[in-house]
């Protein structure tokens, strides 16, 4: 934690040691209206303000290349019209993939729906692991191992001795923000991946731990949403 009390804290660098302290537990049933209002906020305040500078930018190029066009001599507009041409390809791209993304995310809460998840809140980390009842191991074949991703500095896949594999997600990380919204904490990592935990699985008195240190260690990546 050394890193995190240079970054965002001058006060006492012993009050939080390296050492892995639980500060709440519990389980939780998922619910897609739930998944998808926390998935809402998630777009609002990351997804959308990336696409606003986006389209910007291509506004911009858009403009440039118009301007070339009728600034261009005759015989010479063909690399202009590429230029426009390029640039209104990258805008519909641009405001095609969140659409899609909702699109997938959407067609992927049935298959979640009524799941039952363990969620583990530490002073360095959070651990969710899909609980599995016994009806799914009689139906279900042995889950594959899941691929590694560009945000495995964040997300370790942990398999050692058990059945299904749990998601860890290391908060002394800098890409990784959590909102603390009134329901749910919403625990984003690299802007792009996104974990919904409501609140409803935790006691009072955990929630209020949680954001007591979680506030302290993580700095400005800790976002009071309430």
């Amino acid at each position: 934690m050394g890193i995190l009390n240079e970054m965002f804290g001058d006060g006492d660098k012993e009050q939080y040691t390296a050492q892995s302290e639980l500060l709440a537990k519990g389980s939780y049933e998922s619910r897609s209206e739930e998944i998808l209002s926390g998935y809402k906020i998630f777009r609002k305040k990351y997804v959308f303000k990336s696409l606003v500078w986006k389209i910007l930018l291509v506004l911009l190029a858009l403009a440039s290349s118009v301007m070339m066009i009728m600034t261009a001599e005759e015989g010479n507009e063909i690399m202009p019209v590429f230029c426009l041409l390029i640039s209104i390809s990258v805008g519909a791209w641009f405001i095609s993939q969140p659409i899609n993304n909702m699109k997938k995310f959407r067609s992927g809460l049935e298959v979640l729906e009524r799941t039952v998840y363990d969620a583990e809140i530490y002073t360095d980390k959070i651990k969710i692991s899909m609980v599995q009842t016994e009806q799914q191991e009689a139906e279900e074949a042995p889950p594959e191992t899941p691929e590694q991703t560009e945000a495995d500095l964040a997300l370790d896949g942990e398999n050692a001795e058990e059945e299904i594999p749990a998601t860890v997600i290391h908060l002394d990380s800098p890409i990784v923000d959590l909102l603390d919204k009134e329901d749910m904490f919403i625990l984003v990592v690299k802007k792009a991946y996104v974990f919904i935990i409501p609140k409803r699985a935790f006691a009072d008195d955990d929630i209020q731990k949680v954001k007591e240190k979680l506030s302290a260690i993580m700095g400005i990546r800790f976002k009071n949403e309430s």
